[in-house]
């Protein structure tokens, strides 16, 4: 209220001798009106209407009686009787700041969101957003404590980004999942700015630098690694590993168990610099009926259902040049990108998905033939279910056991960087099986 009054007294000379008040009264009105404030603010009764309408709980008068009565005598007294203290208080304080020919209510860079014609496209990102796994997969209730609420709230993100670090002996009491506000802080910057693109330090002290991808690899990484934890041992529980997220780590082809002699190397995606995570996973596909809001954008899928059908997104791959043509495999949420040998061994080159899911499916998988099921003491049942026991496994079942949780949690089935995920699979199983056919792996 002072600052308003302040303002206008340097904009209107007949207001300049009108000290800031702490309270409303008859005279301070008064004052007001002779120096044309109360008229301003009558100026503008369609908008005060609306204002008042939205912060008032119970009947309005109308502000054209107390603008009758304000000029029959009853001066800013009966307005203020009619109005109310509060109502008459937020006009003067709403009020003063805008324009009579203004359509709206808000300030511009509050309409730039919030308005009915937007600068950003805020409601189309948030029906992406509803279908993404930051949105239903965070686990913000449960992983709100330890290191965990640093990538797993949204409060605990936000502290790190600012300090670099979160308190591991407190928790986040009211958690919440990861949102808009998460990445970005358009309240705080005036614009939708990623909040960090800082450079990230691997657990294994390799550094990931990949502009806007920075964000995402803060979280999606591995939080151990396999000079720690592989050596001849028992596995504790199934979420045992890397840790459930090693993108980043699988991109620059590091961090799996890398087997002694054996010499590893990177695709294409591991080693160009525009190949980030926003280039691919928030490319929209273009066109009539090819949209999904479970596909691109800020669902950061890439793959879904378009009409009940299988759609892959490939917008990323044709928009920023890497390829000049990429289809999909028919039916399958699968790329139509050709391995260059048959890895899996079943006598056909398919796709990279395709290969890569079938040298996964030799170590675990539904039908309970993987060679970590059918092993003696196998940690995992015929079902693809965890086996809960102490046995001591040799470093050989370990070290397969960690590659496997790396490339299947990885989630791209090769696509990172097709030749070290092929690499440490098939050097994961001929460490099971010396008569494994590795002729074929990637050099």
């Amino acid at each position: 209220m002072q600052a308003v009054v302040a303002q206008f007294a340097e904009t209107n000379p007949k207001a300049r001798g009108i000290g800031a008040k702490s309270c409303v009264n008859d005279r301070y009105l008064r004052r007001l009106e002779e120096a044309g404030f109360v008229k301003q603010v009558l100026e503008k009764q369609f908008v005060a209407q609306k204002v008042l309408t939205a912060h008032s709980t119970g009947p309005i008068l109308g502000l054209a009686n107390a603008e009758k009565n304000s000029t029959n005598g009853g001066g800013p007294t009966m307005m203020k009787h009619y109005l109310g203290t509060l109502p008459f208080l937020l006009c003067v304080i709403l009020l003063p700041s805008i324009s009579v020919a203004q359509d709206s209510i808000l300030q511009k860079s509050c309409v730039d969101c919030h308005g009915s014609e937007t600068k950003y496209p805020v409601r189309g990102v948030r029906s992406q957003y509803l279908t993404s796994g930051h949105r239903s997969l965070g686990n913000a209730h449960y992983a709100n404590s330890d290191d965990c609420q640093g990538c797993h709230t949204n409060e605990g993100f936000v502290e790190r980004a600012k300090t670099g670090k979160v308190d591991v002996k407190k928790f986040v009491s009211n958690p919440s999942e990861i949102g808009c506000f998460t990445c970005h802080a358009p309240h705080d910057k005036g614009n939708f700015s990623l909040r960090t693109i800082s450079k990230v330090t691997l657990v294994n002290g390799v550094t990931f630098d990949r502009d806007k991808g920075n964000l995402c690899a803060s979280c999606h990484r591995a939080r151990r690694t396999p000079k720690d934890e592989v050596r001849a041992r028992n596995i504790p529980n199934d979420s045992w590993g890397a840790h459930h997220g090693p993108q980043a780590d699988m991109l620059l082809g590091t961090n799996a168990y890398e087997f002694p002699g054996k010499k590893y190397s990177n695709s294409a995606h591991g080693v160009l610099p525009t190949a980030n995570c926003v280039t691919c996973h928030m490319a929209q596909p273009a066109g009539r009926y090819s949209l999904a809001p479970s596909i691109g954008g800020h669902s950061m899928r890439l793959a879904g259902e378009v009409h009940e059908r299988p759609k892959v997104n490939v917008a990323g791959c044709l928009n920023s040049g890497c390829h000049g043509e990429m289809k999909q495999v028919n039916d399958k949420h699968f790329y139509d990108r050709k391995a260059a040998s048959d890895y899996d061994g079943d006598g056909k080159i398919a796709s990279v998905q395709e290969e890569v899911e079938g040298l996964l499916d030799k170590l675990i998988n539904s039908k309970g033939s993987g060679l970590l099921q059918t092993m003696k003491d196998p940690p995992y049942d015929a079902k693809g279910g965890f086996i809960n026991s102490k046995t001591q496994y040799p470093i050989e079942v370990v070290a397969a056991l960690y590659n496997y949780k790396f490339v299947k949690e990885d989630g791209s089935k090769g696509i990172h960087n097709t030749a070290y995920a092929v690499q440490v699979l098939m050097d994961s199983l001929k460490a099971l099986d010396k008569n494994l056919d590795d002729s074929k792996r990637p050099q």
